[in-house]
């Protein structure tokens, strides 16, 4: 985690880090994470956003593990967010990395 100032002065934090497919951290901080189900998680912030931050997410792992797998973002909050991993028929797990950034 890192907390910055944008160019109007105001604080910005990014939150980031790499989670296995059974929703353990790899690395990063700032975060906690809860597996809920197969490919679905939970990524609280430590720190609350002001409001909804910016959130991006790529699936983690080796090309054979993850060519024909995707995320998707289905709710973003200032609080948490929840990335749902699959392959192209269900969800699964897999590996992911993130980035969460905006104003606190």
């Amino acid at each position: 985690m890192a907390i910055f100032k944008d160019s109007a002065g105001k604080a910005t934090q990014h939150v980031y880090g790499v989670i296995s497919q059974d929703g353990k951290i790899i690395s990063g901080e700032g975060f906690k994470v809860h597996r809920i189900w197969s490919g679905t998680y939970i990524i609280e912030f430590d720190k609350p956003f002001a409001d909804t931050p910016a959130v991006v997410c790529t699936i983690y792992g080796n090309e054979w593990q993850s060519f024909d797998k995707s995320i998707a973002i289905v709710e973003v909050g200032s609080r948490h967010f929840i990335p749902v991993t699959s392959s192209m028929d269900r969800p699964e797990d897999c590996a992911f990395t993130f980035i969460a950034f905006g104003h606190i």
